[in-house]
């Protein structure tokens, strides 16, 4: 009896679910009759655009990469051919570069040519064709401090660039091929450093497929300069580390090219790294390293975009910065004491150089890299100990790209210290005499940096919120240290690159030579990115600016939940 009574309610209950499920079924059911095909919908058209452009980008990078490493393309038999390939990179980007200030960043000219033509009768209505305003409330560069680094990296990239259509026309002339190379080279680096700097927060159109596919070229140009330089200067005459070889054998081994002026019409190299020397390699590492920041700018750029930048708000440009100098003289005046010392050992390894005492020499930067790194380290958990107290706030717009440049330069430092580990594992098997410090500061090293970049990832998002923590500004000393440490550091470690090869051997095997010379300009341009970061940090995590807001908003809201939870 009791059986069927519950094999009857279990039924009607499973007839009362169907019932309501049909029911709500058929309530809720949406006619998609009146959607429009793909092709007219715009979030469709808009990933089409970004697919297509993204697929170009990438084809057009590996095909530029396999020319660049290609054995074929490298012979002198080719130079004509890869010269046209150079010549048509710049020429396409250049070309993007001069459609973007016309056409979008400075269209006053454009719409003054509309107006008149309207006024001369040629076009009945200026509402389709006027331009609207540039919006400047994209992500863009994002810190004042990256955009000047970009300004100098640039600069000395356009140096580089201009001296060498200078000497395109040195004693044996090249062909005029290498002179439209260079030249369109220098605009393309210029025009790319103004936007940057100026004008690189511009939101663009979805639909604006000219813009998606030029900051796509733009970035395959970007890294395909990053790659070619990395490969001149793996093979550069001027270096005494990553060639494997000094100066005075690599010179023997191809006199017949570099020890005359004779240089031959067709040659790849470069003339400029001959003529200038050890100093054409602060010139080289600052073209890989804009290249680097360029590529990553313009990928930001053409992740945000806008429907309608035009009916978007504008935000004004900043004309004036403030700094709030309280509470950083101790960390200054410590950091301080540090640059004065790596100035010392710098001199110092000069005058042991030239008095033939490389071991000592070795040594002396061996120690000095052992008590930088320690200190750092120190100082990055100190300051994550102080800075226990401030408050979170969510990732704030425009830090994308610091923390896609930071997790770059990591990987380049974890690169180079674990090639240095394993060549020194190397010569210990082979019997070779390498120093016993090496493993030490290369260890050091590797967690140092790995310390930092977890502290400068938490530091970003950290805010002071309570009054105590403005009076007190816990960790700001500690932050101010680091901060000049990393600007020393950046100093220190592009002296490092140019003429130290400590734990490095003299001869490397020839994929360790390609493999640090892409490595040591992306481990200076490390300490400088960290140096932007943490400056930014040292900005806005104790600013004044909207901690009052933001704590009457905070009291609103509690005020909030507690009327709702007595309603």
């Amino acid at each position: 009896m009791s059986s069927n009574i519950l094999t009857e309610s279990l039924t009607n209950k499973i007839s009362s679910a169907s019932t309501s499920y049909s029911i709500s079924t058929d309530e809720y059911t949406v006619n998609h009759d009146s959607e429009p095909q793909w092709t007219k919908n715009g979030k469709a058209r808009h990933f089409c655009i970004n697919m297509l452009s993204s697929v170009y980008a990438l084809i057009l990078t590996m095909v530029a990469f396999v020319i660049e490493i290609s054995p074929t393309w490298r012979s002198p038999d080719m130079w004509l051919a890869y010269s046209i390939f150079c010549v048509s990179m710049y020429t396409v980007a250049v070309a993007y570069f001069a459609y973007l200030y016309l056409f979008v960043l400075y269209p006053n000219i454009i719409n003054s040519c509309i107006f008149y033509l309207f006024r001369r009768g040629y076009i009945k209505s200026t509402g389709d064709w006027i331009l609207d305003e540039p919006v400047y409330n994209g992500e863009g560069a994002g810190t004042m401090y990256l955009r000047v680094g970009t300004l100098f990296f640039g600069s000395m990239g356009s140096v580089l660039w201009g001296t060498e259509v200078l000497l395109c026309f040195f004693e044996n002339q090249r062909h005029g091929i290498y002179v439209v190379k260079y030249l369109l080279a220098v605009v393309f680096t210029y025009m790319q450093m103004h936007f940057i700097f100026s004008n690189s927060k511009i939101s663009l159109k979805r639909s604006n497929i000219i813009a998606k596919f030029g900051l796509m070229h733009s970035v395959a140009v970007n890294l395909w300069t990053w790659l070619s330089i990395c490969l001149i200067k793996s093979v550069s005459p001027s270096r005494k580390v990553f060639p494997g070889l000094q100066r005075k054998s690599w010179i023997t081994e191809h006199q017949t090219h570099f020890t005359t002026d004779d240089f031959a019409p067709h040659d790849k190299q470069l003339r400029a790294i001959i003529k200038l020397g050890s100093n054409s390699d602060l010139l080289l590492t600052s073209l890989v390293e804009f290249s680097l920041i360029a590529a990553v700018i313009c990928f930001i750029i053409w992740k945000n975009d806008d429907p309608n930048p035009g009916e978007s708000p504008k935000k004004a440009k900043k004309r004036s910065i403030r700094f709030d100098c309280s509470g950083t003289s101790v960390g200054i005046f410590i950091g301080v004491i540090f640059h004065i010392i790596s100035t010392i050992v710098i001199g110092m390894h000069g005058i042991l150089i030239k008095s033939h005492k490389s071991t000592a020499a070795d040594l002396l930067v061996g120690f000095t890299d052992l008590l930088m790194f320690l200190v750092c380290l120190l100082a990055c958990l100190l300051a994550f100990y102080q800075m226990r107290k401030l408050q979170y706030r969510l990732h704030a717009h425009g830090e994308v790209i610091d923390d896609i440049l930071l997790i770059v330069g990591l990987a380049g430092e974890c690169v180079y210290s674990c090639a240095g580990m394993d060549l020194y594992l190397n010569d210990r098997l082979t019997k070779q005499t390498v120093s016993w410090i090496t493993i030490p500061s290369f260890v050091l090293r590797i967690s140092e940096v790995l310390v930092q970049t977890v502290f400068i990832l938490f530091a970003s998002r950290m805010r002071c919120y309570t009054y105590s923590n403005q009076e007190n500004h816990p960790g700001k000393q500690v932050i101010t240290f680091l901060l000049v440490c990393n600007i020393n550091l950046f100093i220190y470690h592009t002296f490092e690159t140019m003429e130290s090869n400590f734990g490095f051997p003299v001869k490397l095997p020839d994929n360790y030579s390609v493999m640090l010379s892409i490595a040591s300009p992306i481990v200076v341009f490390y300490r400088f990115h960290s140096s932007a970061c943490l400056a930014e940090i040292w900005k806005h995590t104790y600013s004044r600016k909207h901690h009052h807001n933001h704590d009457h908003d905070t009291i609103d809201l509690e005020e909030r939940h507690v009327i709702v939870d007595k309603l």
